[in-house]
């Protein structure tokens, strides 16, 4: 939030020393806004279906992030209709963030818990109430003329006072904790229960809006520059980190949710016959059909291509091969992906990253370095003389 003197002007400590930190903070602040932006246009530009949950959140987390930029700025605070909705965004994350997190890490039993079991409205209608009280107040609140917002923002920036403002800042501070809170909860809950070391990520990454929200709400109460600062980047850090592991492991959080799922079933038995006929139809998929040029491929359609369900399936994989779905198929890939490098000398290395069944570049750099050691391109031309 902004923290200005009469007239509009920043009311920031003016040791120069601390300029560069916060000019440091406020270009993050940026960058992080633009990669939530970056991070729902790539999520909606893929070749799967977009989850519509997560191009929301990040939508909505890029422009609060935009709009934080704003009010440390403390200029466009002549503007207040900029800030509209601002309240309600904030409070809609929270719910869309634990449905989200709560959509791969819930198993089918605490889905039964639910009353409507249809849709996603049925499930997680009663979280948005107070999203819809929220807009409304928010509504109520600009409708007022432009004169008197204006006075009544830039006053609840000098000072705190017990107004509608801190009021509404002080509910939804409490209702991003709650729901930060209840996604650890959730992921406690799921990490007691399942051994599963990438949870362990999604610990870290959840812990940081709590942090983030404490220092935020902390500080425009205190009207403290630094500290608002300093929790706006703990978001933007969140952000990038959920960037990275989307790039880097595109199948993140559906392998945690098939690692889940395969736990409950551990004792799902499996067959010499069915292990032979098994190996027998995986061996004709991959080699044959190369069915891992597919890049939607999923486990379930790899499952019925053996003639096994999709629990079995991952356990004849681990147990069998060493390996679950995703290192299986990537496996697959990046050795086609070898063979093509050097023999198709005139393809681009993007184009035979596609071809054998990866969706991005950055993802068939990932697990090419991660299988070969090289990148794709260092690797072409290391053997380039090789035929």
């Amino acid at each position: 939030m902004p923290f200005t003197k009469k007239g509009g002007e920043v009311n920031f400590p003016k040791a120069n020393h601390m300029d560069w930190i916060h000019s440091i903070l406020l270009g993050f602040l940026e960058f992080s806004a633009g990669t939530a932006f970056l991070y729902s246009i790539l999520e909606i530009s893929r070749k799967a279906p977009a989850n519509r949950t997560l191009v929301t959140i990040l939508l909505l987390t890029g422009t609060i992030l935009v709009r934080y930029h704003w009010y440390l700025q403390g200029d466009l605070l002549e503007f207040p209709y900029l800030f509209m909705f601002l309240h309600t965004s904030i409070v809609l994350v929270g719910p869309l963030l634990y449905s989200y997190i709560g959509s791969y890490l819930q198993g089918p039993e605490d889905a039964a818990d639910s009353p409507l079991k249809k849709g996603f409205i049925g499930k997680y209608w009663h979280h948005f109430l107070i999203v819809l009280v929220f807009a409304i107040f928010e509504i109520l609140f600009f409708s007022q003329s432009p004169n008197e917002l204006r006075k009544e923002i830039l006053a609840g920036t000098k000072e705190f006072r017990f107004d509608l403002i801190h009021l509404a800042t002080f509910v939804a501070s409490l209702q991003v904790s709650f729901y930060s809170l209840l996604c650890l909860y959730l992921y406690h809950k799921v990490s007691k229960s399942y051994e599963i070391y990438e949870l362990k990520l999604v610990w870290f990454i959840l812990l940081l809006p709590v942090f983030a929200n404490v220092l935020i709400g902390s500080a425009f109460f205190l009207k403290n520059r630094l500290g608002f600062e300093i929790g706006t980047s703990l978001i933007g850090v969140m952000v990038i980190l959920l960037f990275v592991v989307r790039e880097r492991h595109p199948g993140f959080f559906q392998e945690i949710t098939e690692v889940i799922e395969n736990s409950k079933y551990q004792n799902t038995p499996l067959l010499d016959a069915e292990i032979r006929s098994a190996g027998e139809k995986l061996k004709d998929l991959l080699e044959i059909k190369h069915v891992y040029r597919d890049s939607e491929l999923r486990l379930a359609d790899l499952a019925a291509g053996i003639g096994l369900n999709l629990h079995q399936t991952s356990r004849y994989l681990n147990e069998v091969h060493r390996m679950n779905f995703y290192e299986l198929i990537n496996t697959h890939r990046v050795k086609e992906a070898c063979k093509l490098l050097v023999q198709d000398p005139d393809r681009s290395v993007l184009e035979i990253g596609f071809s054998v069944g990866f969706n991005s570049k950055s993802t068939f750099n990932s697990q090419f370095v991660k299988s070969i050691g090289l990148s794709p391109a260092l690797y072409r031309k290391k053997n380039s003389g090789t035929l």
